[in-house]
């Protein structure tokens, strides 16, 4: 067992600086740790402060993601801190000394004075007023700028590249090249890009097509691929309905590019990132330069954007490659929008087919088929020493293997997640048809395999329910027994003034959907509402959660805002394009996002349950944005969309 102080420090000012494995991405979590240690030792949130998370001090919880930040870290912090309440009233003259027994009982919520209750954010001050507060942001004395010369395509090998050439430009400190992995140095920013422009156009470069012949997800039904049982019920081959839902490529596109500082100093490197696993990071480091993890330091600083698995990692990576010939200075490596796109990983495309029996007013039996690449393959100490996941370790001379996203762990991760209804229904077969080779580079994004999985099966429900002759929310509570599933479902057709039956105009309508994310966290449902104009609007979405437990409400709406919206772009928009030899997806223009003046009206009401433990809210809200879309289109028009992104050419196609 660790000490009380491994998690909690008490400074000698009386504040509490809060020790955590988990990061600040702009979710909130560093305001609501403060609220949970404050609210146990029973202090101002103001006197407690939450650092940053430093692989030489803070705990390793693992990566922050699948929103369980608050269920893992708030729950450990909450019962350490409840231990040192109780050593401080035994008169311990040390309590934060004590050895943690893991038997701390919080306080009982009659008792709480600052979980749930609003707390102004503690980052967002910064953030809006301009003030430094990101990696991008980050300067240091006698710092230099790097970027990386990257391949034109994933296979390609670097034949040519005149050093010298590089060495005499202005500004250029270093050139490193090592194998096909290659990268200017400078002493000032624009300096170091004038360098890669010219690197670019002098580099020779050999390379092959090794991109499937099409964008059209369904390329993966003829790809090899594992099949995976992941609930066995017996289907009749008599079916009432089928359907087969899609989505492409989707990147984070994240509004500022990947960045990170590294410095090589006697001997040690230090790396500032604004990864989400500073401990995961450390080791891919160590292993990448072939030193002892001890011999590297991650600090997280924020960057700007990103949930999920894009470039920060591979940042990190290649400024500590460029430090290493450069020790003693500084080096700044900032990816260019180009790169970001090009080469961050994706979240995998997948097709899911479905079909299902009636037996009257209600679902007898279920069948639900997915294909998709792994969802996850982020820096994993546990890998063999000789694979990798970074970009960069497949280019260098002495290369590594490159990982390969992993086959589903449990029905909670990967392709898997969500893909079991959370319906009642008799008998549900669910098979994942897991495809281990992926063409292109893919890993972890918001939500894995549930933004599929939901938007297909609540697409899918009130398809159902147009065949049973049923009103779509009076039937998805014939196959709900869960009072906060139907709870949740009710409010927030409530807040949309739904009436049973009702219809769209032709070019307006609203659709609704529900999901519990994983089948064991947050309660999400939403009406949302469509015009078809030249191009699809979403005008307007309410939105009913219920997050357990919100410790800290206003970070839950924002939280289910942010998700909203974001999963709008995604529905709407966004898609990675390629031909056979690359990503032709490399910026704003080829990869379109939601712009502000598209962004619909969101009303959230949050169902606190104080009493319950929380749960995880972030990535809960994409499938459901997604199939209430869909579902809006068809209320409206009756058109059924079931391939995103709805494109104005997909749409006018689909009614041609």
């Amino acid at each position: 067992m660790s000490r009380i102080d491994r998690w909690l420090r008490r400074e000698p000012d009386g504040t509490v600086t809060v020790l955590t494995g988990k990061v600040e991405i702009g979710q909130g979590i560093t305001t609501a740790l403060a609220q949970i240690v404050a609210d146990e030792l029973g202090m101002p949130v103001s006197r407690v402060r939450v650092a940053p998370v430093d692989t030489d001090v803070s705990p390793d919880e693992g990566v922050t993601s699948g929103s369980r930040s608050i269920e893992e870290s708030g729950v450990t912090l909450q019962r350490v801190a409840a231990e040192a309440r109780r050593a401080t009233l035994e008169g311990d003259p040390d309590p934060f000394a004590r050895e943690v027994r893991g038997d701390g009982a919080p306080r009982p919520a009659s008792e709480r004075t600052v979980l749930g209750r609003h707390v102004p954010r503690a980052d967002v001050l910064a953030k809006v007023t301009g003030a430094p507060s990101y990696v991008q942001d980050l300067r240091l004395p006698g710092m230099v700028h790097a970027r990386v010369v990257r391949p034109p395509a994933y296979d390609a090998a670097l034949v040519a590249l005149d050093e010298a050439a590089l060495r005499a430009l202005p500004g250029v400190v270093a050139v490193v090249r090592d194998g096909s992995f290659a990268a200017v140095a400078a002493e000032r920013e624009e300096q170091a890009i004038r360098a890669l422009m010219e690197a670019r156009r002098i580099a020779g470069w050999e390379a092959k097509p090794s991109l499937p012949a099409t964008t059209d997800p369904r390329f993966l039904l003829s790809e090899p691929s594992e099949e995976i049982v992941v609930e066995d019920g017996t289907v009749t081959g008599d079916r009432t309905h089928g359907a087969e839902y899609s989505r492409p490529f989707i990147a984070h596109a994240a509004i500022a590019p990947s960045c990170a500082v590294a410095l090589l100093d006697g001997g040690r490197y230090t790396v500032w990132s604004h990864t989400q696993g500073p401990h995961q990071l450390k080791h891919e480091i160590a292993k990448i330069l072939r030193v002892d993890p001890a011999a590297v330091r991650v600090i997280h600083m924020e960057g700007a954007g990103c949930y999920g698995h894009n470039g920060a990692d591979d940042a990190g990576v290649d400024a500590a490659l460029v430090a290493r010939a450069l020790p003693g200075r500084p080096v700044r490596l900032q990816w260019m929008r180009d790169d970001e796109f090009a080469w961050e990983p994706y979240g995998t495309a997948m097709v899911v087919r479905l079909s299902a029996r009636l037996d009257g007013e209600r679902i007898a039996d279920w069948s639900h088929e997915l294909w998709g690449h792994g969802h996850g393959n982020r820096p994993n100490p546990s890998l063999p020493k000789e694979v990798s996941t970074s970009i960069a370790a497949r280019h260098l001379a002495r290369s590594f293997t490159a990982a390969v996203a992993p086959r589903p762990r449990s029905n909670l991760s990967g392709g898997q997640r969500n893909a079991v209804p959370y319906y009642d229904i008799p008998a549900k077969r669910v098979v994942n048809h897991y495809v281990p080779k992926a063409a292109l580079r893919v890993s972890s994004l918001r939500s894995l395999g549930a933004h599929a999985n939901v938007f297909a099966i609540e697409s899918f429900m009130d398809e159902l329910a147009e065949r049973a002759g049923a009103d779509p929310l009076e039937f998805r509570l014939r196959h709900l027994t869960d009072p906060r599933a139907r709870e949740a479902l009710t409010t927030a057709c409530a807040m949309a003034d739904w009436r049973a039956g009702e219809r769209g105009n032709g070019t307006r309508g609203r659709g609704m959907a529900f999901a519990r994310y994983k089948n064991n966290a947050v309660y999400a449902a939403m009406v949302a509402e469509v015009e078809l104009r030249d191009v699809l609007a979403v005008t307007r979405v309410w939105a009913a959660v219920d997050a357990g437990l919100a410790v800290s409400p206003d970070g839950v709406v924002n939280q289910t805002e942010g998700g909203i919206v974001q999963a709008v772009s995604w529905t709407l928009k966004e898609a990675v394009r390629f031909d056979r030899e690359r990503v032709t997806s490399r910026g704003w223009e080829d990869y379109p996002i939601l712009t502000f003046s598209e962004t619909p009206e969101v009303e959230v009401r949050l169902i606190q349950r104080e009493t319950e433990p929380p749960l995880g809210v972030g990535e809960g809200l994409a499938g459901p944005v997604s199939a209430a879309i869909a579902n809006a289109v068809a209320n409206a028009s009756g058109l059924r969309l079931r391939d995103m992104p709805f494109t104005r050419e997909r749409i006018v196609a689909a009614l041609g």
